[in-house]
């Protein structure tokens, strides 16, 4: 189990760099299995030692750096869209891990649909903060889907959102964070709206479970510009 930051500031030298070693380790061990399936969840664990370490990685500055001086930085373009891809693939894998059924699914996201399900949308506002809302669908519904931002970072159940940090950073997330959508003749600020486009089951009945999900970022609008598109923020997740 990983430490929290205070308890890691209270150990003398020696454990410091014994915990440092094992960031690097688990940094060399993602690189080794780059590809595999495996290096996400490897990089879920880097970051959370990392912050645990009070290091500053580059989603922290991606996070919390000026909007526009991150959209300038063209070098970090392909290094933030990977970003939001394994923030997309991670939220997959919560309802792939999780084993659930067919029947909790539904029950979850208040819907029968297998495609077109809003699960939350991620807003920046004027000042800099953001925030996370699953509470914007048209007919009123409102998901079970509270912790989203926690299954997509691999964060721990009942960590509080951070509204001084972005948690989408690829140039197309970061053109569309105040865009905003007709809902029932009101122009609302939406942000970047998180779907499930799919899902498919291992069988028919209620009990079957997730065999794969389609995950996407604003399917049904959203700028599209030189350089950066909706379509790189889709992903499909298989068990």
């Amino acid at each position: 189990m990983l430490m929290n930051l205070s308890d890691v500031r209270k150990q003398k030298g020696q454990g410091i760099v014994e915990y440092a070693l094992l960031l690097a380790f688990i940094l060399g061990i993602a690189i080794a299995m780059q590809g595999s399936g495996i290096d996400e969840a490897i990089s879920n664990t880097f970051a959370r030692v990392a912050h645990a370490l009070g290091v500053e990685t580059e989603q922290d500055k991606w996070a919390t750096a000026d909007i526009n001086s991150i959209m300038d930085d063209k070098d970090s373009a392909a290094g933030r869209l990977k970003s939001d891809q394994d923030f997309l693939k991670n939220i997959g894998r919560y309802f792939i891990d999780n084993n659930f059924t067919r029947e909790q699914i539904q029950t979850m996201l208040g819907t029968s649909n297998n495609s077109n399900v809003l699960l939350g949308n991620f807003i920046e506002n004027n000042d800099g903060t953001t925030y996370f809302s699953n509470e914007l669908r048209g007919d009123g519904s409102v998901p079970e889907t509270g912790e989203l931002f926690n299954w997509a970072t691999g964060a721990a159940a009942g960590t509080q959102y951070d509204t001084s940090r972005r948690y989408l950073v690829s140039d197309y997330a970061l053109h569309n964070i105040q865009s905003t959508t007709n809902i029932k003749g009101q122009n609302v600020v939406t942000g970047n709206g998180i779907k499930i486009m799919g899902i498919t089951y291992d069988g028919n009945g209620k009990d079957a479970k997730v065999k794969s999900i389609r995950i996407a970022v604003n399917p049904n609008t959203g700028k599209t510009g030189e350089g950066y598109s909706r379509s790189d923020l889709d992903v499909t997740v298989n068990r």
